[in-house]
């Protein structure tokens, strides 16, 4: 065909069929395209528009988690709060108890030194009069009423005088 005139098809062509038949043909082929456009149209516009949602879907899925994962994070947050708070009230109760210990250990502590001061009081008194008997033993006691008659000493029930024990 590349040495064959182009212009004498066409008259063969246009020999077979008039003007009319070919203007018809025309705007047949025209409208078909124009239905295969607009039917392309439509099924691109269809793609777009799937493509958009299928989009948005995935964005709103996102989108949710990180709602979804945030509500959770503040409820979990709240406990752990209401929890610390209760451990504080509970610290604070035993830091009161601890006190409170403390300060009965410390008054032990003070009766038992009041204790030991009391024993060191009496055994002190113990040891003085024991020596005021040993010293009465070895003189003669004189009535105290002046009648120059002299008493016999008494030395006191669990004193020791040289270490002889009175019963």
């Amino acid at each position: 065909m590349r040495g064959e005139n182009p212009w004498k098809s066409l008259t063969m062509a246009a020999k077979s069929e008039s003007l009319a038949d070919i203007v018809a043909k025309h705007r047949t082929t025209s409208r078909q395209l124009r239905k295969d456009l607009e039917r392309e149209k439509q099924d691109l516009v269809k793609s777009v528009e799937d493509l958009g949602q299928y989009l948005l879907d995935s964005l709103d899925t996102g989108v949710t988690k990180t709602y979804e994962n945030q509500r959770r994070l503040e409820s979990e947050a709240k406990a752990l709060e209401a929890k610390a708070l209760t451990f504080a009230n509970e610290v604070g109760q035993w830091a009161g108890l601890y006190s409170s210990f403390n300060d009965a250990l410390k008054e032990l502590g003070d009766v038992k030194n009041w204790a030991q001061g009391i024993e060191a009081d009496l055994n002190s008194i113990n040891t003085s009069l024991i020596q005021v008997v040993k010293q009465g033993s070895k003189k003669p006691a004189t009535n105290p009423q002046g009648s120059g008659e002299e008493t016999k000493s008494v030395e006191p029930k669990g004193s020791s005088v040289d270490g002889v024990e009175n019963v």
